[in-house]
């Protein structure tokens, strides 16, 4: 997996909305809306789904955790496959991990940790 700077400015989110990928730890969709948790603390919500940002942030190295996640892989700190699949981001939130997309999430997460 090749890593992508961040070349081409902020990515529009809605709106007038835009955000650098490099600062966006995770998302976390709720129906129709996701909800963005920024490096910063800040949260911004916006009417979007989770599915539409992934199309614009997935050649970021951002990976789809769950249907309802997806996580800045450049801040995953660990992840929990026993008792629970959970991964771990920044030492400080824990996102939701499908048993479906485990083994694929454990080799990107490899590969992206050799890269880096």
């Amino acid at each position: 997996m090749e890593a992508k700077l961040f070349k081409n400015g902020p990515i529009k989110l809605a709106g007038k909305k835009k955000v650098n990928p490099a600062e966006v730890l995770f998302m976390k969709a709720d129906v129709n809306y996701t909800e963005v948790f920024l490096q910063d603390g800040e949260r911004l919500i916006v009417s979007k789904t989770l599915k539409e940002l992934e199309k614009r942030f997935v050649n970021y190295n951002f990976f789809r955790t769950h249907k309802s996640y997806m996580v800045n892989l450049k801040y995953v700190t660990g992840y929990q496959i026993h008792e629970g699949l959970l991964v771990k981001v920044q030492d400080e939130h824990h996102v939701s991990l499908s048993r479906r997309r485990k083994e694929v999430f454990l080799d990107t997460v490899s590969k992206y940790m050799k890269a880096s």
